[in-house]
């Protein structure tokens, strides 16, 4: 019969210390999604809106994406997630007749950022993000003919991240970052030298009584 003695190295203990508080810091304090993920779960949102009008008896489709040069990048994302609802797909009609028909139209996406709000004096900068993608689909299954859409997110994101969740290969994930306002960071130095100065005249002051 085996038995099992776990490593009593202390630097094996310290390194798996430091990985399960990694792994509770990113339960905790979740990453921010990146600007194209966003984007990702956007296209999911309209995919599921789409499918919601296909009955579950037409496993076959003939879809087609009309999404520039601009947007081609959810060109896949958008097959797969038909794929996963069960979807076989077609560009080309195979033979079968009444097989549904998706066209999807993606006119516009983009990420907009609000105005700049602080978090207490000395505290991080944030800001509201927006991200939208705007267009037209028609779906043969449906008797809605051609539908709209416009889909958005919004939350809120520090500045100091802007940059790391866009991506420089894809202009429609950039957005123009505010810049932060001129007298607070001119008065910030100021404030706390101020506060440096007092706490030091008052500890001299105190320890001269």
């Amino acid at each position: 019969m085996f038995k099992y003695f776990p490593n009593k190295n202390p630097f094996y203990i310290i390194k798996n210390f430091f990985l399960v508080l990694i792994l509770i810091s990113g339960i905790i304090f979740p990453q921010t999604k990146t600007n194209l993920e966003v984007f990702y779960s956007l296209n999911d949102s309209l995919v599921n809106r789409i499918a919601e009008d296909i009955p579950q008896n037409n496993d076959k489709i003939i879809l087609t994406l009309n999404l520039g040069n601009s947007y081609s990048i959810f060109s896949n994302h958008i097959k797969n997630d038909f794929i996963k609802k069960g979807k076989e797909i077609f560009t080309i009609p195979p033979g079968e007749l009444n097989l549904t028909e998706i066209n999807i139209v993606l006119e516009e996406a983009g990420v907009k950022y609000g105005e700049l709000d602080r978090d207490g004096w000395f505290g991080d900068y944030y800001v509201p993000r927006t991200l939208l993608i705007k267009g037209h689909y028609l779906n043969t299954a449906s008797n809605n003919g051609l539908q709209q859409f416009f889909i958005t997110a919004i939350d809120t994101v520090k500045v100091e991240e802007l940059e790391s969740l866009e991506n420089k290969s894809f202009p429609f994930t950039k957005g123009i970052i505010p810049t932060e306002p001129f007298l607070s960071s001119v008065w910030e130095p100021v404030i706390a030298i101020g506060v440096a100065a007092a706490a030091i005249l008052l500890f001299f002051s105190i320890r001269s009584k």
